[in-house]
């Protein structure tokens, strides 16, 4: 498994991202998923988080209700700024996409 830094995380994520001028999208400018997402790892007592857009909904809203899922309102898989991103059961994400 690979180690990560004793940085703290915050200031870790808040360097992987820009604000985009002309959105209100936060873009995440370092490894993403195949299908644009932002990777984000870090271990705490208790979680890993690997999607960068959960890391900064959990940090700025809070948990993600068991059985919900995050839907970007903005379309944009990349962004992790946590107002466009809405926590829905996952048949409504699908059919909102």
């Amino acid at each position: 498994m690979r180690k990560y830094t004793k940085k703290d995380p915050n200031v870790r994520f808040d360097a992987k991202w820009v604000r985009n001028p002309l959105t209100e999208c936060w873009e995440w400018n370092a490894a993403k998923t195949a299908l644009g997402y932002g990777v984000f790892g870090f271990q705490s007592a208790n979680k890993h988080y690997w999607g960068a857009h959960r890391f900064s909904y959990e940090r700025a809203k809070g948990p993600i209700p068991a059985g919900l899922v995050l839907d970007h309102l903005c379309r944009n898989p990349c962004c992790v700024n946590p107002d466009p991103l809405e926590a829905v059961p996952h048949r409504e994400n699908v059919l909102r996409g």
